[in-house]
Formats: C-alpha cells, sequence, structure tokens
C-alpha cells in the first residue's frame, strides 16, 4: 500500500466522520425547537374547540366547556 492511497483513506474518513458529526449536532438542535421545550398549552391553543374535543374522547361533560377550560382539561388529563 503506497502513501497516497493511505492519506486518500484518512481523508476520506475524516470527510465523512465530520458529516456524520454535523448531522449529529444539526438534529440536536431542531429537537430544541420543535420538541420538549415547546409550550404545550400554546400548542393546545392553536386547535379549534372540535379537535379538543376530539382529544377528550370517554369525557362526559365537555359540550359546554370553552377552548381554556378543554386545554386545562387535557392538561391535567395528560
Amino acid at each position: 500500500m503506497n502513501l497516497t492511497t493511505t492519506a486518500d483513506s484518512v481523508m476520506m474518513f475524516c470527510i465523512l466522520a465530520s458529516m456524520a458529526i454535523f448531522d449529529a449536532f444539526s438534529t440536536l438542535l431542531s429537537i430544541l425547537k420543535k420538541g420538549i421545550f415547546v409550550d404545550q398549552r400554546s400548542l393546545l391553543m392553536k386547535k379549534t374547540n372540535r379537535e379538543l374535543k376530539e382529544m377528550l374522547v370517554g369525557v362526559e361533560k365537555i359540550s359546554k366547556l370553552n377552548k381554556k377550560q378543554l386545554v386545562d382539561l387535557i392538561l391535567v388529563a395528560s
């Protein structure tokens, strides 16, 4: 094995490793935007009353509740 093929192999490994590290880092950053740090109350307030009531299947006496009460009920249930 000569020096140029070894150097090419090392360079290819470094390029692939840096691409994998960059992909992992960008995935971690996307979790912060999309995932666990998003306020659930604000997400639920964007839904319609019909969608909120569909999330509360099996719960009785929800027909007269307003959106804030439905959201509170969902947050307590989960």
